[in-house]
């Protein structure tokens, strides 16, 4: 029987979703994200040398990114096949981490996380190429 094998290249701007079924057959999927990070705005400086500095709390921007990722997480988890055996993820940042850690929050994932790598910043074509020889020297250990 032939596996279903998934690889995702994500960062924070959007996703593609490699699926290659049990016949080779390649589908390439990208999702556009919608989490902007935003940094700490104001502030400002005391008159008094040596005073203390005023920032302004970034707890809700802080908060409002956190819900965003977790949004944008599941869109990508929603995204994949049901019957996918395999999970590869590539990335240049933390997107992979936070996803990664996604799929572990869900007690019962039936697609088994293969790994977690760092890929830079790749046109589709590199990435479906990556996402076919992982799983091509994953089955010649096998």
């Amino acid at each position: 029987m032939n596996k279903i094998n998934t690889g995702i290249w994500l960062d924070y701007k959007g996703a593609y979703i490699v699926t290659i079924d049990g016949d080779g057959q390649v589908s390439v999927q990208y999702l556009l994200s919608e989490v902007e990070h935003h940094a700490a705005k104001g502030g400002s400086r005391s008159k008094t040398p040596w005073g203390p500095q005023f920032s302004p709390g970034d707890k809700n921007n802080l908060e409002r990114d956190k819900h965003a990722e977790h949004h944008y997480f599941e869109n990508v988890l929603e995204n994949i096949r049901p019957d996918t055996d395999n999970i590869v993820i590539f990335g240049p940042a933390e997107a992979k981490i936070g996803l990664k850690k996604a799929i572990q929050a869900i007690k019962h994932y039936k697609p088994q996380l293969r790994d977690v790598l760092t890929a830079g910043h790749i046109s589709q074509n590199e990435i479906v190429v990556l996402v076919r020889d992982y799983f091509k020297n994953l089955e010649n250990l096998t």
